[in-house]
This record gives structure tokens, sequence and C-alpha cells, in this order.
């Protein structure tokens, strides 16, 4: 212990080993040949030195020092047991709600989950809904499941109850959303519950709330519609939300052209602009969904993400995109686990940093680039069409 304990001291005031160098000395005096005496006046030195050297330091108390060592040990294990405690993932609430969520296996962690309020006409435990907030300098995102009425739905597996339409409004009105990008044609009442009108003038009533439809703009990639949204509860108070819908991703395994994905995402940006949600502080984040509110979903808040770190690509020529994506995938499960979506997400970060002219987009290595990604659709398309064409 007393070793130990020099050892110690020594170390942190930057001298050398006094034990080491002390046995090194002894081992020295004792492999003296036997007709060879050891140098007295040289050993006496370094007795001495050494003898200088630990009276500079006053001694600790025992007690104090194996208090203080277990204390800190203590303190060190449990601040590493907490590290490795906030790196898990939770799954309790989606455990909770089954009836909630619309895929037995697209989980939802609880680490980043919305949580809805309860008002006075909700019951006590109805905080759930499957999706994930999603918040950085480059945007800031909610990633959503869509919802189904089960009494419409001629689908095998078992499907939410009417009460989900409920919730979405309910997270609309209270995250203040003024924007919601649809992934999805909407086409077909078993891939999504309807939550607005799709001509001029009609609205859409359930329970407290009303949407109706203001105005609708139609352009080649992709409609928005501006809606207003009311709450009985609250009087006076009418909201503008946007609806931007895209409906030409229609299956996975049949990705769009990037090109046109793109587009949909300036789109997009405008429409932030519009709302006035484009400040990095603003506490209205941008609602995506597809169906599972994972894929198609992840696919566009990371490409989007990605195209705005404007400074990493303009001044490092760098983007750290598996970083991105690891960390998104974080909170939310799923997300870019599909190499189809991966792929469009590529083209489109670099069909928008030569459209910006950070990258040459007529360089030899720039169209290899895009040829390896392009050739890689087909090769995706084929591996995950039994994976992933239901969902």
């Amino acid at each position: 212990l007393f070793c130990h304990i020099e050892s110690t001291i020594a170390t942190k005031v930057g001298i050398p080993n006094l034990n080491r160098h002390r046995l090194s000395v002894e081992k020295n005096a004792t492999n003296v040949p036997a007709n060879e005496t050891a140098p007295g006046a040289a050993g006496a030195e370094v007795g001495a030195e050494l003898q200088s050297l630990q009276r500079s330091f006053p001694p600790d108390s025992i007690n104090e020092f194996i208090q203080k060592m277990t204390g800190g040990g203590q303190a060190k294990m449990i601040a590493d047991h907490d590290n490795l405690r906030q790196n898990e993932r939770h799954v309790l609430h989606f455990m909770k709600n089954p009836m909630k969520n619309r895929f037995s296996n697209i989980l939802l962690f609880s680490e980043g989950a919305v949580v809805l309020e309860v008002t006075k006409h909700d019951k006590s435990q109805n905080t759930y809904i499957h999706a994930t907030k999603i918040k950085s300098k480059f945007g800031n995102y909610v990633l959503a499941q869509v919802f189904l009425i089960a009494e419409h739905s001629n689908l095998s597996f078992q499907s939410p109850k009417p009460e989900t339409l409920l919730d979405w409004f309910r997270m609309i009105w209270q995250l203040k959303i003024r924007l919601i990008v649809c992934l999805i044609p909407l086409d077909n009442k078993d891939d999504c519950a309807k939550y607005f009108e799709r001509k001029v003038g009609k609205k859409l009533k359930h329970k407290r709330f009303t949407v109706r439809t203001f105005a609708i703009r139609t352009e080649e990639a992709a409609t928005t519609y501006e809606l207003r949204i009311t709450n009985s509860d609250i009087k006076r108070d009418e909201r503008i939300l946007y609806v931007l819908r895209y409906p030409h991703w229609k299956e996975i395994v049949r990705p769009p052209d990037p090109r046109q994905f793109l587009e949909v995402i300036k789109s997009a940006w405008a429409l932030e602009q519009t709302a006035g949600q484009s400040n990095i502080d603003s506490t209205s984040p941008t609602l995506v969904h597809g169906i599972s509110g994972t894929r198609r979903t992840g696919a566009f808040v990371l490409t989007s993400m990605l195209c705005r770190q404007h400074f990493q690509m303009r001044e490092r020529q760098q983007l750290s995109v598996v970083t991105a994506c690891s960390t998104v995938r974080k909170y939310r499960y799923g997300v870019m686990r599909n190499r189809v979506c991966y792929t469009v997400m590529l083209e489109a970060i670099l069909r928008f940093a030569a459209a910006q002219g950070y990258v040459n987009g007529h360089s030899s290595a720039f169209l290899r680039a895009l040829e390896v990604i392009c050739n890689s659709f087909n090769t995706s398309a084929l591996r995950y069409t039994y994976d992933d064409s239901s969902l």
C-alpha cells in the first residue's frame, strides 16, 4: 500500500517512479562481480536523493487515502453505469399501446417520442402516438406513422382504433404543426385514413377538430393544400395548415427520380418560409409521414437535413452522411434500413451539391459516383422486394 501511495504521488508531480528507481539501484548493487566493489560514493548519493525526495512530500493518512480511493472508484462506477443506461432504447410505451400501433414490428422508442397533452376531453392515460421528434440546427421534424380506422380496413392485421385519428389532430394542434409532408398518394383508404378533404370548400370534422380546405396548388412533382384547422375548445383560433402531398413514390422498391424528390424537399423549405417556421429556434416542427413513418419518411428528413449543411459542403467539402443516419436511427427505429432509400438520399444530395456549385457536376468522378448509385437501385429493388413491398 505504501509503495502504491508513493508511486501515485510521484506520478502526479511528474517525477520518476521511486520504487522502480530503488529496485534498479538494488539490482545493480547485487550484480557487481565478486572481484569488484560497488562505487560507494555513487550509492550514497542515490540513497540521499531518494531520502530527500520522499521527505519533501508529507504522507497522507492511510484511512483518508482508502476512503478517497474507494469513494472515487464508487462514483466512477456509478457514472459509467449511468452512461451505459443513457444509450439504451426503451419501448415500454410502444408495448403498452398495441391498438395504437399499425405494425407490431415497427417499434417506437420512448426516447424522443411525442407525448400528447391531456385535456378535459381526453382520458388521463391517453398520451401515446406513434411519432418521433427530431430537432437539430438543420431541421425540426416529427416522423409519424399514419393511422387506420378499424371499421374501414380490409387488411388482415389488427388496425388501430378510430381514436388514433383524434390523436393525430391532437398532435397537430398541440405541436402547432404548420406543414405536413405526405409521401403517399392517399388514394387507398387502407393506406391512410382521411384527415383532410382534397376539394376546395370541403371540410372534415372529427370530434372537436374541423379542417377546411381553403386552396389547392398543383405542380408537376407535388400538390399543396392550404387548410384551416379549428378546435372547438379554443374559440377564435383558426390556424393555417399546409399539406404537401407527393404521390410518386407508391412502392418502396420503385423509387422516384431523386431530382424530383429533391424538388419536393425544396418546396417544403419554401412552405416553411411561408409558414414562418424556417427559423432554427422555431417551436413548430414539420410533420412528415409515409405509412410506417420510417423509410420514405426517413429518406425525406435525412436528405433535407444533409442538404441544409451548406457550410460543410462548401467550405470543408465534407458531409457526415453515416453519422447523420446513425443519429436519427437512435431515435426513430427502422430509418434507412432499406438500401433503396439510402441510394435515393445519396443521389439527391450529390445533385444538390452540384446544383449549388459545391462539386463539379461534369467531372468524371461525379459521373462515376452517380453511375454506381444508379446501378445499386436495381440490386436494392431485387433484394428488398420480399421484405418491404407491403409497407
